[in-house]
């Protein structure tokens, strides 16, 4: 990897591999340490061989393998069930599905031996590995951005998806590798962006897609769901267990039951779902990099959400950090690129990233095991067609109360760890999560409504026979036809790297540092003026895509921020003001430095 030469990664690679090639080395047993006076020395950690650092198996890897298998096959499905629409099932369950489970494993191994390497160098006895999947939100951007654009584009049909599928798993092969070029700069970039930044701007995913988005389904089946939800919360919350039960089993176990008592559970729904069983491996597919040109227009599309991964992986890692797991940066990030990567090679068009949830699945008490069993499982119901199947007996709904505990755990382990001074920020870094949630949902909704027809003179007109809305429900032209829809989708385009932004300006406002928020007002003003975030996709700032007055608009309330916070800056130094510590919430209410503020004026 030449962008990787004479850099702390290549150290970190060259370690590894010594460590790995002297493990094969046959030495000498060593000579048991010296006594003194009589009491023997306490064995460290350091004489322990990496490959036995940690147990293979721990009861708590069942719970965490419960969650990260029942939240990836969700994922999963959802994604395939989106694409179905369009996509032919050869495409979906012949090549897509077979891709994510070979990059699943191999995303899911490597992230065990990462985990065993870390707990051999740090001596650590609890550590969780890091968990590993399909990112969630790329799913939907992928679909929709990118495999549906280009599939209306071509005008529909067989070939019209035949295309779609290629540019989708090209465009994803780009977003691999700029996630494993950005490798080398993620510490430099975790040191220049305040922790209250990373870790709010990631609680957005969480308390939007893993919460909100997961409540949307569940809550459509509310006699099924709602009882094993406040189970689970009892379980790992109250601490309320039934003895040799694994904490997640029972609440599932409950959920199917009542899923199949209420009907939402089907033999015909099995029987359905049984017609996709087959062995069904991944294949190396290099058609969709026969002809680069095609990919070319949706590269703006890839490359957002690749540092939308890079961010995630640096804020995922972060919060392993507080919870006491300290892994390598560069390794971490570049096992997201390189699983991507193997992903498009296989056919697969979804990027692959490190999964929210670390605190949660080592609160279950897990450590590296969950992460094999996921990958092992994964092969399994991929090649097999299995991966329907298991959804029809075991819905998605009764296994989806586990993601809304990691969506809470989220953003409750980000705001344990912040001072509450900086409370607002993380507020402010929750919103543009919940923006870009909100378009998929109006999208969805326009559509539904479009697709029950029209009223013409009293009389019903089937969507697509005679008459169609006048605007498509999923176009870009559709968020332009009120301010308030172009707001919804301008913030929350670039969601993350919108939330780090905004949230930063508001920590060192809160910390009275005016300067170095009016230069994260200037890096918004730079981001936007380039598409990466208020955008579709990544453009020259004179060729704006879409209004290019509005693209300025953004531009200039930025640039204008940065001037008044300039300006405060200069006017503190003028003044000679000497520095106060910044004071946290819980010392001075609102109500009091508003009184403070009225008798200083």
């Amino acid at each position: 990897f030449l962008p990787f030469r004479n850099s702390p990664f290549q150290a970190e690679v060259m370690d590894s591999l010594r460590t790995l090639i002297s493990n094969f080395k046959t030495e000498k047993p060593a000579a048991p340490p010296p006594t003194v006076d009589g009491i023997e020395p306490v064995t460290t950690r350091d004489q322990v061989k990496w490959y036995r650092s940690l147990p293979l198996f721990v009861p708590g890897d069942v719970d965490a393998f419960a969650g990260l298998f029942s939240n990836n096959l969700a994922t999963m499905l959802a994604g395939a069930q989106m694409l179905s629409s369009i996509l032919p099932a050869e495409i979906i369950f012949g090549r897509i599905i077979p891709g994510v489970g070979l990059s699943m494993l191999f995303g899911c191994i490597y992230y065990c031996l990462h985990g065993l390497i870390t707990a051999a160098k740090t001596g650590q006895t609890k550590l969780c590995c890091l968990p590993f999947g399909i990112n969630t939100p790329g799913v939907f951007a992928f679909n929709s951005g990118i495999i549906f654009a280009v599939y209306y584009a071509e005008g529909g049909g067989e070939q019209a998806a035949e295309t779609a599928w290629q540019v989708g798993v090209a465009a994803n092969f780009v977003q691999g590798v700029v996630n494993v070029s950005l490798s080398p700069f993620g510490p430099k970039i975790s040191e220049g962006v305040p922790m209250v930044a990373l870790l709010g701007s990631i609680s957005s995913v969480g308390i939007a897609w893993l919460y909100a988005n997961t409540m949307m389904s569940e809550f459509a089946w509310p006699l099924v769901t709602m009882a094993p939800f406040f189970l689970i919360l009892a379980a790992l919350l109250a601490g309320v267990k039934v003895p040799h039960v694994p904490t997640t089993v029972l609440p599932v176990i409950v959920g199917a039951i009542l899923a199949w008592i209420s009907g939402k559970a089907t033999l015909e729904g099995v029987s359905e779902a049984a017609d996709q069983v087959g062995w069904k491996p991944a294949l190396l597919r290099l058609e969709p990099f026969q002809d680069p040109e095609r990919v070319m227009p949706y590269v703006g599309i890839a490359i957002p959400l690749a540092l939308t991964v890079a961010i995630g992986s640096i804020q995922i890692r972060a919060m392993a950090s507080n919870a006491g797991d300290e892994f390598n940066l560069c390794w971490t990030m570049a096992g997201d690129g390189i699983a991507t990567i193997i992903a498009s090679f296989f056919g697969s068009p979804w990027g692959m990233t490190v999964f929210i949830g670390h605190g949660a699945f080592k609160a279950m008490g897990a450590q590296v095991g969950y992460s094999f069993m996921t990958g092992i499982a994964f092969i399994i119901v991929c090649f097999s067609g299995l991966s329907s199947l298991v959804l029809s007996i075991f819905p998605a709904e009764v296994l989806n109360p586990i993601i809304l505990y990691v969506g809470l755990v989220v953003c409750v382990e980000a705001l344990e760890i912040t001072p509450p001074r900086h409370w607002p920020a993380f507020l402010v870094a929750l919103v543009p999560g919940f923006f870009n949630w909100a378009q998929q949902v109006a999208s969805d909704f326009a559509a539904a409504v479009c697709e029950q027809g029209f009223l013409v003179d009293g009389s019903l007109v089937e969507a697509g026979s005679n008459a169609a809305c006048a605007v498509s429900a999923r176009s870009n032209e559709a968020w332009t036809l009120r301010p308030t829809l172009v707001a919804v989708r301008t913030f929350g385009k670039g969601y993350i790297l919108t939330s780090i932004v905004w949230a930063a300006m508001v920590v060192y406002i809160a910390d009275s540092k005016f300067g170095m928020a009016a230069i994260w007002s200037l890096i918004g003003a730079a981001l936007s003026a380039f598409g990466l975030v208020h955008a579709e996709v990544v453009f020259l700032p004179w060729e704006p895509e879409g209004d290019a007055s509005f693209h300025w608009e953004l531009v200039g309330g930025y640039v204008l921020t940065a001037g008044f916070l300039v300006v405060i800056e200069l006017v503190q130094r003028f003044k000679k003001q000497p520095s106060q510590e910044p004071k946290d919430i819980e010392e001075v209410s609102p109500g009091e430095a508003s009184i403070e503020r009225c008798i200083a004026n």
